[in-house]
């Protein structure tokens, strides 16, 4: 049984609520702020981690819409997620620098993600993973890890550079593997001097944001 909220809590939970409802997805701090009609965006964060302790919220790492509700009684849930979108990736070489700094958000289905909260979005650059599904200026959907098998697609970082390629381990050494009919794509071969940034979820064509055009990543082409 959840705790009992106080009244500027039941209000900003009210508030959320309503805002879900009409527009699909959370409402910004400072959209909060404007709601509820206070000064500062420190007493809106104040009552969403207490929404959050008392088991109304939760709230996402790393977005600007990044409030879920937990229960939603009768109310009908949405079924989209903010996710942050950050540098983009060479899928052709290691010619793109990697950065932590995103100013992008793309909503996507729910049910892309799953119960996986650690979620970033990338652009890639390149074509040479075509024939997974990934093509130049594509959005790709990430996993937050440094752990994938054989086989998987990921982020891989190599000093400051960053690309999407397929996984290989064998006798030591790592092998990046493009995934394209095209000759001219080679395989970055590599020692342990690298790091998984990520594994690839799926991706979702640039040209539409439309979440029912995401391409699975296990699909075959």
């Amino acid at each position: 049984m959840k705790q009992t909220l106080t009244k500027k809590q039941e209000n900003l939970y009210k508030v959320i609520l309503d805002y879900f409802k009409n527009n699909g997805f959370s409402p910004t701090l400072e959209e909060l702020k404007e709601k509820i009609k206070i000064k500062s965006l420190n007493t809106v964060v104040y009552h969403l981690s207490a929404l959050e302790k008392k088991g109304y919220i939760r709230r996402q790492k790393n977005a600007k819409r990044n409030i879920e509700i937990i229960d939603y009684g009768n109310f009908n849930s949405p079924t989209t997620k903010t996710i942050p979108v950050f540098a983009s990736v060479g899928c052709d070489d290691l010619s793109v620098i990697a950065n932590e700094h995103h100013d992008e958000f793309i909503e996507v289905d729910s049910n892309l993600v799953g119960n996986k909260n650690d979620i970033y979005a990338v652009r890639a650059v390149g074509d040479s993973m075509n024939d997974a599904g990934i093509e130049n200026g594509d959005y790709i959907l990430v996993e937050k890890t440094e752990v994938a098998e054989n086989g998987e697609k990921v982020v891989a970082i190599v000093g400051d550079m960053v690309t999407v390629k397929k996984l290989e381990r064998k006798g030591g050494v790592t092998v990046l593997w493009p995934e394209s009919k095209d000759t001219k794509y080679r395989p970055i071969i590599l020692q342990e001097n690298f790091k998984i940034a990520g594994k690839v979820i799926c991706t979702i064509p640039g040209n539409s944001m439309d979440v029912s055009d995401v391409v699975p990543i296990s699909q075959n082409y």
